[in-house]
């Protein structure tokens, strides 16, 4: 019998919104149930000093906006588990000091990351300093990368199960490793029908509906892509969904021809998106771990645009081998490549059929059930010798 979780800490970092989206949804299932425990959801870099933060979040954004290459060169190199990376470490455990020090005095019972940053920290605060508490690292690409096998833990929650080889070859005990998916927002587990959302939304029901996501960051050329998908409209409704960034939004608002706002429609931050999906007939945007996700849940195939090289290549490689994706490599044909797809309708079919089986509406949910099983000491695991000494 597994013992009554008191408290658990979901940790995270807030580089793009992928990582939190899916600390959220993990702390959303957690907090459900008959007795759950008292769930802190947190972002660790705003607990880190000033110049670390910005170092950490915007520095990675600027490389990626204007060095992409450069980005995909250094993902490549660093893409080795259990490397040492004693600068990098020293250098977050100090700019984290503070919040590790709190974390020692009132430790939870479990603690869940998803982003590899608190999970290394985690990992060295129970080797060198005796933190007690229970770590599952859920890792939120469809690949997974060598920074995420930095130390022991005692479950890890992968994507799919390539992901899960992965985690094995490195030399992670199998029975730890657990298959989940990546956890995405409870509302994809039971989604309104497409008459429905389109109706909620005021989206009409007649014309296919494309659904242009920017991204988080909004990296790469999306100005030219919406510029591009504005072809389509009439044939089709496109909304283009810009999130947090309101200039990005303003725009893009800025776009729109008077007396087409009919046909292209730009919103901001919305916490419906899974109504867009579940109304959508086709999403443009970025293959990031968890957009991809949710549109799978949604049986939803995707246009990939301008993948970041590295981890969104990774991810891109895996869509376009289960079939539920096509790649878009300039935005100069992107309107005549939707064209195609969209007059072909036997190809969309078997785009959603393969969006579906490649999905895990319930990953969230899966986690959840790992870190309750996790946290009871009827089976926890002791760190594996060849991965303790490797970290």
């Amino acid at each position: 019998m597994e013992r009554a979780l008191r408290s658990v800490s979901v940790l995270s970092a807030g580089v793009g919104a992928g990582h939190m989206r899916a600390a959220q949804a993990v702390a959303m299932s957690l907090g459900q149930g008959a007795s759950p425990p008292q769930v802190h959801l947190q972002d660790v870099l705003e607990h880190a000093t000033t110049g670390f933060r910005a170092m950490y979040r915007d520095t990675y954004v600027a490389m990626a906006a204007n060095t992409p290459r450069l980005v995909g060169w250094l993902y490549d190199r660093a893409d080795a588990p259990w490397a040492e990376r004693r600068y990098a470490r020293m250098v977050e455990r100090l700019a984290l000091r503070s919040w590790m020090r709190r974390l020692l005095r009132d430790p939870p019972d479990a603690i869940v990351c998803t982003h590899f940053l608190p999970a290394s920290l985690v990992h060295h605060l129970r080797k060198r300093h005796g933190l007690r508490s229970s770590l599952t690292t859920v890792v939120t690409d469809l690949d997974v990368h060598g920074l995420w096998l930095d130390g022991a833990c005692d479950r890890w929650c992968v994507a799919g199960t390539e992901a899960g080889e992965i985690v094995r070859r490195a030399g992670v005990p199998g029975h730890t490793v657990h298959v989940t998916g990546i956890p995405i927002a409870q509302e994809f587990r039971q989604l309104p029908t497409r008459e429905t959302a389109r109706r909620h939304l005021g989206i009409p029901l007649e014309r296919p509906l494309i659904l242009f996501s920017t991204g988080g960051c909004c990296l790469g050329p999306v100005e030219q892509t919406f510029a591009s998908l504005q072809e389509l409209a009439g044939q089709t409704t496109v909304v283009a969904i810009c999130g947090h960034n309101r200039t990005a939004h303003d725009r893009l608002q800025r776009m729109v021809p008077a007396g087409m706002g009919h046909a292209l429609r730009v919103v901001g931050l919305t916490h419906e998106m899974h109504q867009w999906m579940a109304a959508a007939d086709l999403l443009v945007g970025k293959p990031g771990g968890l957009t991809s996700s949710e549109a799978r849940a949604a049986g939803l195939p995707m246009v990939a645009i301008h993948p970041i090289p590295g981890q969104e290549e990774r991810n891109l490689a895996h869509l376009l081998e289960w079939g539920a994706a096509i790649a878009c490599h300039t935005p100069a044909t992107l309107s005549w490549r939707i064209g195609r797809l969209l007059a072909d309708p036997a190809r969309m079919a078997a785009m959603r059929t393969a969006a579906r089986a490649s999905a895990y509406p319930d990953a969230a949910a899966s986690v959840a059930a790992v870190v309750r099983r996790a946290a009871d000491p009827a089976h926890a695991i002791e760190p594996a010798a060849a991965l303790d000494s490797a970290a």
